[in-house]
């Protein structure tokens, strides 16, 4: 029984140290298997991140030339514009073309009534011909001695008078209809028929738009660059959704006087307005052209890093960013002109440039080729 006991005893002292041996087995695993997942430290990361290549987009850097310009608000104004005013007076018996209708160079616009004319012009006519045989006849008494030089002076005289008043008749008949003075529109009438006009009373306003004249005010500043011949374009204003589509224009005149208040030089430039797209009044843009830069280094501006007063790039070599200091020029339509530093026909980091360290290593994922003739608007320094 006793002996029965221990062996029991044994058996369980037995399989406890089999389960502890065991445990112990796979709690040694485990601390091993434990071991070999720890973490890296701080300093291993930060090794194991500078060897990862950082994605980059470059572009070639191609030599270009842009022009620097600046913009100035202009009005337009018609090529000519003509108040014609009534120059004898009378009833209006007849308008002929509407408001808003092209008239040619001596087309009638209204008539006055002019059975009073005719009738006068009928008696001078008459009276000429009159003193016209009379002086005939005096000339030939004065050859054949019948009548003194006198006498036939007095003939001559009268003859005169009368020619003159058939004259006035005769003008006073072309002006009772008012004709158009130039190629233009009937832009308004001042009358009505039927209505009476005095002699000087404004009847119509004639324009001419088929081309058309932008009244500039130049600062000071930009005058030099201001010269009467130079291509400009203008521009629609924004308000009237032209866009950015604009037509060439000519510089004709530049003021040599400033204007007082204003300090500015009144510049006026000719455009093409045969679409009639344009009218007088309207407010424009005028670009004007203040240099052109030859074979410059220019690049986007967001490509360039400013740090602690220093301004640099990065490009790429042999997969590696390298820093370049550079010195900037004028800033034109969100690009600047580099001078220094850079090459042509190196690649120029232009994103992803503020993760990247010099010699760091990088990955080109797009690479690209700068846009041509590109210029400005509103150059800044």
């Amino acid at each position: 029984m006793i002996k029965g006991k221990r062996k029991s005893i044994l058996i369980a002292v037995l399989v406890l140290v089999v389960v502890l041996v065991v445990a112990g087995i796979v709690l040694r695993n485990g601390s091993e298997n434990q071991v070999a997942t720890e973490p890296q430290t701080l300093e291993e990361q930060a090794v194991e991140e500078e060897k990862k290549a950082v994605n980059v987009a470059v572009q070639i850097l191609e030599p270009q030339d842009v022009e620097e310009t600046f913009t100035l608000p202009g009005t337009l104004e018609a090529w000519e514009e003509i108040t014609l005013s009534l120059e004898q007076p009378g009833p209006i018996v007849w308008i002929g073309p509407r408001e808003g209708e092209r008239l040619r160079a001596g087309a009638e616009i209204l008539r006055i009534d002019k059975e009073a004319l005719l009738a006068q012009h009928a008696r001078n006519e008459s009276d000429y011909n009159i003193r016209k045989k009379q002086m005939e006849r005096a000339d030939s008494l004065l050859k054949e001695q019948l009548i003194s030089e006198r006498e036939r002076d007095e003939v001559y005289q009268a003859f005169q008078s009368a020619n003159t008043s058939l004259t006035e008749t005769r003008i006073a008949l072309e002006k009772s209809t008012l004709v158009s003075p130039i190629n233009g529109i009937l832009d308004r009438l001042h009358v009505d028929r039927g209505e009476y006009g005095n002699a000087g009373t404004p009847a119509a306003v004639i324009v001419r738009i088929d081309k058309l004249k932008v009244l500039v005010d130049v600062p000071e500043k930009d005058v030099p660059f201001t010269k009467t011949g130079q291509s400009v374009v203008v521009l629609p204003a924004d308000v009237n959704g032209g866009g950015e589509i604009g037509r060439p224009g000519r510089i004709i005149h530049v003021s040599y006087l400033a204007n007082e208040t204003t300090r500015t030089y009144r510049s006026k430039v000719q455009i093409d307005n045969r679409d009639g797209f344009l009218r007088p009044g309207m407010i424009v843009r005028v670009r004007f052209v203040r240099r052109v830069i030859k074979n410059a280094m220019v690049v986007p501006l967001y490509a360039v890093i400013d740090r602690d007063g220093q301004k640099y790039v990065f490009v790429v070599e042999h997969d590696s960013a390298v820093r370049r200091q550079v010195r900037l020029g004028p800033i034109i339509n969100g690009k600047v002109v580099v001078y220094g530093g850079i090459q042509e026909g190196e690649h120029l980091v232009i994103k992803g440039q503020q993760l990247v360290a010099d010699g760091g290593p990088v990955k080109v994922v797009e690479d690209s080729k700068p846009a041509k003739g590109e210029g400005s608007e509103n150059a800044t320094y």
